[in-house]
């Protein structure tokens, strides 16, 4: 997938723009394949905040109780909002499944903050969360299948209507676009060639157990360890295309890292994860 990243968005947010301006007045900077990605003006609020010491941007959002009430399933099929994890601190990222290039990338993180958590005994208080921006594609069973790959439950996976994720990714600041999938790229599920490709924005983000939106990154993600043989399930790293595959050791800039979250959550909640 050819993925869309707007970096600057986090300098914006630390010297006190609007990201309702900034994304309305910028123009994406294309991915690696020439493509671009025209975005609509966000629903996101005016944010402002300072700089992280790891890394992002620390702010003090509400967020909506419609954002809030959104429905999403987890891979058993409960419906859960992010209303229902208030009292929790949710780390919250975006992905889809049909994903050959990033997304492996991104849930290689996510399961490693998932296990950071879970080692650390604080899965009751803390959870490691990626919702999809596909719900066509993404079905419960789909990210099931998804997860168990992984053979991990620390992390945490849902998916929704195309509608309700829409609305949701919205508020984060994450636009998508349906793209034609590459010629020949065979689902990992199927062995079908890919219907459609999604391009979308990736954020990171920390949500406090009051449900304020406290933390954000963007940018591809920066794994740990790229060599190692236990990184992601065998059929993930075969499904990567040559774009992902350079991504896992040389990511394009802007990145995210697991130590920028750890230090966020330290950071602005004394919690001590990740070593």
């Amino acid at each position: 997938m050819k993925k869309v990243i707007v970096g600057l968005a986090v300098i914006a947010i630390s010297l006190g723009v609007s990201i309702n301006s900034f994304a309305a007045s910028s123009k994406p900077t294309p991915a690696s394949g020439g493509m671009k990605m025209d975005m609509p003006k966000p629903s996101t609020p005016p944010l402002t905040g300072k700089a992280a010491k790891a890394g992002g941007t620390i702010l003090d959002a509400p967020i909506p109780s419609s954002i809030l009430s959104i429905p999403l399933q987890d891979v058993n099929g409960k419906t859960f909002t992010l209303g229902s994890l208030k009292g929790k601190t949710v780390v919250l990222t975006d992905f889809l499944t049909s994903c050959p290039d990033i997304c492996p990338l991104t849930s290689v993180n996510m399961r490693q903050i998932g296990t950071s958590i879970a080692k650390a005994k604080l899965s009751d208080k803390i959870v490691s969360l990626a919702v999809s921006v596909d719900g066509k594609r993404d079905s419960v069973s789909r990210i099931s299948a998804y997860q168990k790959m992984f053979n991990d439950n620390s992390w945490s996976i849902g998916t929704g209507s195309p509608s309700d994720l829409a609305s949701l990714w919205k508020f984060f600041g994450v636009f998508t676009k349906i793209d034609t999938a590459t010629k020949g790229l065979l689902d990992w599920q199927t062995g079908k060639q890919s219907a459609y490709d999604v391009q979308h924005a990736d954020v990171i983000a920390i949500i406090g157990p009051d449900s304020h939106w406290r933390w954000l990154d963007l940018g591809n993600p920066q794994v740990q360890n790229p060599k190692s043989p236990n990184l992601m399930p065998m059929k993930l790293m075969n499904y990567l295309t040559e774009e992902g595959k350079v991504n896992l050791f040389k990511p394009e800039q802007p990145t995210w890292t697991t130590q920028a979250v750890y230090s966020a959550l330290n950071e602005i909640f004394s919690i001590k994860i990740g070593g």
